[in-house]
């Protein structure tokens, strides 16, 4: 690999390793369950062997936090190294690089590399559309599994949700490769805009020293390069994603002439700004520092939210419909409505019995044992009985105790609404 290609080498290999990743993820399993996936119809997010109900939005919310956070932090300290490294828009746009500009002037010339550069488009664009229909299918293999959607497709059954959504999300995203590609980093994305507020003046970015403006030969190289079509030696702009391709095109050149490499290149800070921190103070800057904080303390409750998580989803409910009465023997019975859910990847056995308030007697509970398949939510009704109890309301908890194999899981208490009728 020559040295003109190194950034670009390494660029083209960190997308295509995120592509594959992309695509790969939804087969792969966990505890029987894919390792990431928006089941809709139940209503669950299934993440690595946990599986969260929609109820559960807690652990969500401190991920994206944290993750949020961490992206922040990336770009105050790395600058727009998402865009030009990792960005779907980027990555894509690389992988179709055949399509080209749908606005480059086409060659009249004659010759067998023009008839090529002729051809390069229209092969580009059957490319475009075959890596469009993948990864779009891709995107829906994260809410059905992909052994499900290639059999429903195999059968004509894909049903009309899935195929309009691979239809139009296929359709924008050809569009996007042969009209807009990096054009969209430059005019329509957010991030592009709000880079003039994340970025300080020790951020990491690519630029043009102009101090050593008298060493450029204006050739042009930068410039034609550029995906956004931007001349990076007019100094920052909010065009730049960062993708080096100027760097990789500058360096040859400088290098043939005998002159210092890095005179596009990235630097920490614009070159020539009198910058005399020292690397490490640059680093622990106040900006910094607090995004450091930030992403360490939502990791922190990350962390704490998911250590805390139940394996059982526990609700009880009194039924109006059934009132409460004596037995022929004088016990007081109540009728429950019990939910219960597993929220584990294994089958648990749940084990019921209630706890009474001091001098409220002894509880009964009928059934006081239940199998849960993984995943399963189950509604059921309990009969709850107790003796030598005094007419009124009683007091009383619900304990579950979940078990998988003989592994105790974890030990559930939820309050029961008990009424003690008069006696007959």
């Amino acid at each position: 690999m020559t040295k003109a290609r190194i950034f670009g080498g390494w660029r083209g290999a960190a997308g295509r390793l995120q592509a594959a990743l992309f695509l790969l993820l939804p087969f792969l399993e966990v505890n029987g369950e894919s390792a990431f996936r928006l089941d809709v119809p139940a209503g669950r997010l299934h993440v690595f062997g946990a599986s969260l109900a929609i109820e559960e939005a807690f652990p969500v919310l401190a991920a994206a936090l944290c993750v949020t956070f961490a992206f922040l932090l990336g770009t105050l300290l790395v600058g727009r190294a998402w865009c030009g490294w990792s960005c779907p828009q980027t990555v894509l746009s690389d992988l179709t690089s055949w399509v080209g500009s749908p606005l480059a002037p086409r060659s009249s010339g004659q010759s067998g590399r023009a008839g090529r550069r002729r051809l390069k488009r229209p092969v580009g664009l059957a490319w475009a559309a075959l890596v469009s229909a993948l990864f779009a299918a891709a995107f829906l293999w994260y809410f059905v599994p992909p052994a499900e959607f290639a059999a429903r497709l195999a059968a004509g059954r894909l049903g009309p949700v899935l195929s309009w959504s691979w239809a139009g999300l296929g359709t924008l995203l050809l569009l996007d490769l042969a009209f807009l590609r990096q054009l969209f980093c430059a005019t329509v994305c957010p991030y592009a805009r709000l880079q003039g507020v994340l970025l300080d003046r020790h951020s990491l970015v690519v630029a043009y020293d102009s101090g050593r403006a008298a060493d450029c030969v204006d050739c042009g190289a930068c410039v034609r390069v550029c995906p956004t079509g931007i001349d990076i030696r007019n100094g920052l702009q909010m065009q730049c994603i960062a993708c080096a391709a100027c760097i990789d095109a500058c360096q040859p050149i400088m290098g043939r002439l005998g002159r210092a490499p890095d005179l596009v290149g990235y630097f920490l800070g614009e070159p020539g700004a009198g910058l005399r921190a020292s690397r490490l103070g640059r680093l622990l800057r106040p900006g910094a520092l607090a995004l450091f904080a930030a992403v360490g303390l939502s990791a922190v409750l990350l962390g704490t939210v998911v250590a805390r998580r139940s394996v059982l989803g526990v609700e009880v409910h009194g039924m109006p419909a059934f009132a409460p009465r004596r037995a022929e023997d004088g016990a007081a019975v109540n009728a429950l409505a019990l939910e219960l859910e597993n929220r584990s990847r294994a089958k648990v056995t749940v084990s019921l019995s209630l706890e009474a308030g001091e001098g409220d007697g002894t509880l009964q509970v009928r059934p006081d044992r239940i199998e849960l398949a993984p995943g399963e939510r189950r509604q059921l009704n309990l009969l709850v009985s107790a003796r030598h109890r005094a007419p009124g309301r009683a007091r009383a908890r619900l304990v579950a105790e979940v078990r998988s194999a003989s592994h105790l899981l974890g030990r559930e208490l939820a309050e029961v609404p008990f009424v003690v009728p008069e006696s007959r």
